[in-house]
């Protein structure tokens, strides 16, 4: 028998090796030839940011929000529209790092390459046959209404902010607004230097994370409901103000006696700090977590910030703190209206999407994130933020048409008494179910800056949508 040399056998292998990659890299072609086509060093794309096909952008209606025309990106013709759903579709840039133009970039473009992928793909740009790539557009539409994000825009006024507000039985976005806003049309020449954009790019309903003031009092209220017994019939005289470990909480004013559900109703910061400093640091943290805190939230392949609650360094003091969503801890808006979400639907939330459909065929269904709290927390806790409603800031006060139930919180942010305005909360109508989630950055009170955003955004949502079978 003839003995191979280790040479002829050194060349077989090389010469396999050389056909596996050859192989490898024609299949690769083949199944991401969209992508390849696409990528911004093949040199037979244009030069203007990839989206000259690129299909039309949809609002939930089918009002087009944006579209190629004549290889160039056109926005919807009304100025405050493109305004209102830029941090949503993105301008031909990708500054907007969570928009549908650049998350989707490339599927908004579907290229197919026809010809033979050995004598075309393969082959350097002077022998490709241009005719043999075909380029369509893919529309995608958006479960956002942009008369409602309208609304968002002019309800945050000119503070810096976010409104967020979706179907919590669906999970359909209704309304994702970001301020500042800018035109993608005529994006301003000073957007960079000018300190009213600062943070234009930012969508912050899903990216920025804020203390969450007294909003957080609804973590810290299902941990008591579940750790202390019979802690709702427990009653506790404040008179303003308490000494928590080593330092004072303080209240905005002596509440008297309350249990909790006035302790929640008149936002009593003393109550739920001695609450959190019973509960203590792994109980707290073990439900705060259970809420999404020390985490983040993904949809349609979309991140938002982490949310954060980190108590291990804390003092008793600080931890009080912690339980009125002082001390360290950052929410984001997006995470707070899933929390309001998981009350209104008895403890487990429905997640939101925002891709309703891509070229008319459906991309999302009702998908149910993790347990936030049980049942019977959810009921009691919801219970306690329509009495919020209807006997702390006045039914008149926030969207009479439906029945609101919601928590504000004032979080401070400085030394000289500087806070961010929230609000979050939920509809119990069965023909209108929205949770949402606002806050205006140094609003200072919530009651009045949040309140009458809240009030505006879902007042015209109840318009649009409240007798629609339509919409539901």
């Amino acid at each position: 028998m003839r003995k191979i040399s280790s040479r002829s056998f050194m060349i077989f292998i090389m010469t396999l090796a050389f056909f596996a990659g050859l192989a490898y890299h024609t299949v690769n072609l083949i199944v991401h030839s969209s992508e390849w086509i696409t990528h911004p060093m093949n040199e037979n794309i244009p030069s203007s940011y990839g989206l000259e096909y690129a299909g039309k952008i949809l609002d939930r209606n089918g009002v087009v929000l944006a579209q190629s025309i004549d290889k160039k990106r056109v926005y919807n013709e009304d100025e405050e529209t493109r305004k209102a759903c830029v941090h949503v579709v993105g301008d031909s840039s990708v500054n907007i790092s969570t928009a549908i133009q650049t998350v989707y970039r490339t599927r908004l473009t579907d290229n197919s390459f026809t010809g033979s992928f050995v004598f075309g793909l393969g082959l350097p740009g002077l022998f490709k046959p241009h005719d043999d790539i075909v380029t369509s557009g893919n529309d995608f539409t958006l479960t956002i209404d942009s008369r409602l994000q309208k609304t968002a825009v002019e309800a945050l006024g000119s503070y810096k902010g976010a409104a967020f507000v979706y179907n919590y039985k669906t999970g359909e976005i209704l309304c994702m607004v970001s301020t500042p806003v800018y035109d993608p049309q005529n994006i301003p020449e000073d957007i960079e230097t000018n300190p009213d954009y600062d943070g234009a790019y930012l969508n912050r309903a899903l990216l920025a994370a804020y203390p969450p003031g007294s909003t957080f009092k609804l973590i810290t209220a299902n941990a008591a409901l579940n750790e202390i017994p019979d802690i709702e019939q427990s009653v506790y005289n404040c008179s303003g103000k308490d000494t928590v470990g080593d330092g004072e909480i303080v209240c905005f004013e002596p509440n008297g006696r309350v249990d909790m559900k006035e302790a929640l109703a008149q936002s009593c910061n003393v109550y739920f700090a001695k609450l959190a400093a019973a509960l203590g640091k792994e109980k707290m943290t073990y439900y705060a977590q259970k809420a999404g805190f020390n985490s983040h939230l993904e949809f349609d392949g979309i991140e938002s910030a982490d949310s954060v609650y980190k108590v291990a360094e804390a003092t008793e003091n600080e931890l009080g703190w912690s339980g009125v969503g002082q001390y360290t801890v950052l929410e984001t808006p997006v995470n707070m209206a899933v929390i309001s979400a998981a009350i209104a639907n008895g403890g487990t939330p429905v997640m939101p999407y925002l891709i309703n459909s891509i070229n008319g065929k459906s991309s999302n269904s009702v998908t149910l994130g993790n347990e936030i709290m049980n049942k019977t927390s959810a009921d009691k806790i919801a219970d306690m933020m329509s009495y919020t409603v209807n006997y702390s800031y006045g039914k008149d006060y926030v969207c009479p048409s439906l029945d609101v139930c919601a928590k504000t919180g004032t979080a401070e942010v400085s030394d000289d008494g500087l806070a961010h305005a929230w609000v979050t909360g939920f509809s119990r109508d069965e023909d209108c179910p929205l949770a949402f989630s606002i806050i205006l950055e140094y609003g200072n009170y919530s009651y009045a800056v949040a309140l009458p955003a809240a009030n505006k955004i879902l007042t015209r949502a109840a318009e649009l949508y409240k007798t629609s079978s339509y919409y539901f």
